[in-house]
């Protein structure tokens, strides 16, 4: 989110899943990540990825993401005494939730491809829907200049529709299909690149993604991703023909203690007319 959600072919850790699964295949052992966003209209959103990777076999990725809507006040459509504010008193709430196991599998030393297949559940008052979703994804690092391809497709699934009495007709809507696909070049910071340079003491990456949906026009996210001494990482995106949330800024800190490799990273992304939300993300490395 930091870099601009331009992460299709740049990111290969554990949050991949959520945007590309083919890219999980970059956890070396066993990862693990949680994330807390601070949301608008005072909603909480909490996410997690748990993946390991099976030599010979693939990696394995569970996921999850939770939202809950808080006490909702209860009110009226119309009011029997002709006052403006229609509140009963009472409160109702809801929730989302999506859980999901990815696998993904490096085919060769340039080429992985996963899936995702991810339950969803929505609940509001007294309704309620639920179905499944797949994602898939190809990642292929082209060896050249730093230079990788990420492409992925999300949300195939039935149409949504809400149940209360399941003999009641309702109509039914589809789920945002949404196809992806980006490249990722590192400037500097590796062999065979367009500036050189070494890992160790800095690297830059540029990040692009284009965006097609079947619930809105073409997008397209730009991001970048400054590391440090592989220590400290400075990252800032822009993302085109969205109504909110075009420019994020985000830093990172990565500590190794031996056993474990811990992450901590921070993104605020800058909302016009709702609230600027606030992520944080701790992850650990096995």
């Amino acid at each position: 989110v930091g870099s601009g959600e331009a992460s299709i072919a740049g990111v290969q850790d554990v949050n991949s899943i959520f945007w590309n699964p083919a890219e999980i295949t970059g956890i070396q052992n066993a990862e693990a990540s949680f994330t807390y966003t601070q949301w608008i209209a005072g909603l909480n959103v909490f996410s997690g990825a748990i993946g390991y990777t099976f030599q010979n076999i693939g990696t394995f990725d569970f996921n999850y993401i939770s939202l809950n809507y808080g006490q909702i006040p209860e009110a009226l459509t119309t009011s029997p005494t002709g006052n403006f504010d229609t509140r009963t008193g009472n409160t109702f709430s809801g929730g989302d939730l999506a859980v999901g196991i990815g696998f993904a599998k490096q085919f060769t030393d340039k080429l992985s491809m996963g899936l995702n297949a991810r339950y969803l559940r929505e609940n509001l008052f007294i309704y309620s829907s639920s179905l499944w979703s797949f994602d898939i994804g190809s990642f292929y690092n082209t060896g050249w200049k730093g230079i990788k391809i990420g492409m992925s497709a999300q949300n195939f699934s039935t149409p949504a529709r809400f149940l209360y009495d399941k003999e009641e007709t309702q109509q039914t809507y589809d789920l945002p299909l949404v196809f992806r696909i980006g490249f990722s070049i590192d400037l500097f910071g590796g062999q065979d690149l367009f500036l050189g340079g070494d890992p160790s003491v800095q690297k830059l990456t540029i990040n692009v993604d284009a965006i097609h949906s079947n619930d809105y026009g073409e997008r397209l996210n730009m991001g970048f991703e400054y590391t440090l001494l592989d220590i400290f990482t400075l990252r800032g995106g822009y993302k085109i023909n969205y109504d909110e949330g075009n420019l994020s800024l985000g830093v990172g800190v990565k500590y190794n203690t031996g056993p474990l490799l811990l992450r901590f990273d921070y993104t605020y992304v800058n909302y016009d007319f709702l609230e600027s939300p606030n992520r944080f993300t701790i992850s650990i490395g096995f």
